[in-house]
């Protein structure tokens, strides 16, 4: 490529509802630049926010907001998606729907500046890029890969997709009994991607020196990015209780109201430590020795990726329940339904560090960076075909 020569362009269309949407996309575009370095001119972006129409940031928030919201009472995210999979042609012709003004936007900054590919990560996203192609006859190539191992809702249906990537089979099997033609569907072990600060995270001693913590058991407690989840002051209560000192890390992402409120907290003998939303959760995750958490796939699979316990405090859609049954088969950590039950599994990894060290093991097996490396290549393969890059 000569100097003056414009990289071909990949653009990562995502939603930041929550925050793993979002990680998963950067993980994709930090990929592809890692295995093919400067081939690629890479944007990850918040599309439907940042395409800018009026109607389309109204739909935008709308979103956002009902998300929040579920995730404060998750009986209706729950509720919501079970009705949605029980009427899958309802569902995709709704949002079809709701997403009309977003794809009229989109047809129009595409058609303008096409990329060579765009990746989507988000079911609404998908489905407003393929009534974009659908209504302003766009050749643009959209690849999607469906961020739900487990528990994946029919809103990621729209048979009009080009093709979505799947984690694995239970969801390949979903999506056709939903609709989607088998032939639009891949599914090749891909695992689930994750940022390079995760594959490459520091040392334990290293991450608690570079964060200025103890040296001692340490709990990680993650409200994911909005801060949200199922009795937290309880649960950090419980874990200041215990006998076994303790270290608690709480990261309250965007929840200024819970940073208060934990601060009222007595601590004892133990320590606590209260961050906002944080940027460097690799290093976060690697000073730690269990990660405590909502079952989000992204916030798990990262604590999974650095080789750190999840103990799984609640779930928000089905599809984290599913996450929550896959930590406890695959014996990477245990669903804690109360303070109390968290109080005792922490102990027992306190207690018995060859059990951190067995996690460790099954977690390596999983081999998550050969995943990441076998999803980008898929990626570059799908973006090139029939050119001369890559």
């Amino acid at each position: 490529m000569s100097a003056g020569e414009r990289r071909p362009r990949i653009l990562f269309a995502t939603i930041a509802a929550g925050g793993g949407h979002v990680m998963v996309a950067r993980a994709m575009a930090e990929a592809v630049e890692h295995h093919y370095p400067g081939c690629f001119e890479l944007r990850v972006s918040d599309y439907m926010k940042e395409v800018g129409a009026k109607k389309v940031a109204g739909l935008d928030r709308l979103h956002k907001d009902t998300w929040r919201f579920m995730l404060r009472y998750p009986i209706l995210a729950r509720t919501s998606q079970r009705i949605m999979d029980a009427f899958p042609r309802l569902t995709i012709a709704t949002q079809r729907r709701l997403v009309r003004g977003f794809a009229h936007a989109a047809a129009d900054d595409l058609r303008h500046n096409p990329p060579l590919l765009i990746f989507s990560n988000h079911g609404l996203m998908t489905a407003g890029l393929a009534e974009a192609k659908h209504i302003g006859g766009l050749e643009v190539p959209v690849l999607s890969f469906a961020n739900e191992m487990v528990g994946i809702c029919s809103y990621w249906a729209d048979p009009r997709a080009d093709c979505i990537v799947v984690p694995s089979e239970e969801a390949r099997r979903d999506l056709m009994r939903f609709g989607v033609p088998e032939s639009k569907l891949t599914f090749a072990s891909f695992g689930y991607p994750v940022r390079q600060a995760f594959l490459n995270a520091p040392t334990k001693p290293e991450a608690r020196a570079r964060l200025g913590l103890e040296d001692r058991f340490t709990c990680l407690v993650s409200s994911g990015g909005e801060g949200v989840g199922r009795n937290q002051r309880e649960l950090v209560r419980a874990l200041l209780s215990s006998d076994a000192p303790l270290q608690v890390v709480v990261i309250a992402g965007r929840n200024e109201g819970l940073k208060k409120e934990l601060r009222t907290l007595g601590t004892g003998k133990n320590v606590l430590r209260i961050e906002g939303y944080v940027e460097d959760m690799a290093t976060y995750l690697a000073a730690s020795d269990v990660f405590v958490g909502k079952a989000g796939p992204a916030s798990v699979y990262e604590a999974i990726v650095v080789g750190r316990p999840a103990l799984v405090t609640g779930y928000a859609g089905l599809n984290e329940v599913g996450v929550a049954r896959l930590v406890e088969q695959w014996g990477l950590g245990r669903y804690v339904r109360t303070p109390k039950g968290l109080l005792e599994e922490v102990r027992r990894y306190a207690l018995e560090p060859q059990l951190l060290d067995e996690v460790a093991r099954r977690c390596r097996a999983l081999d998550p960076a050969s995943a990441t490396e076998r999803l980008a290549r898929y990626v570059v393969r799908y973006a090139t075909a029939g050119e001369d890059g890559a």
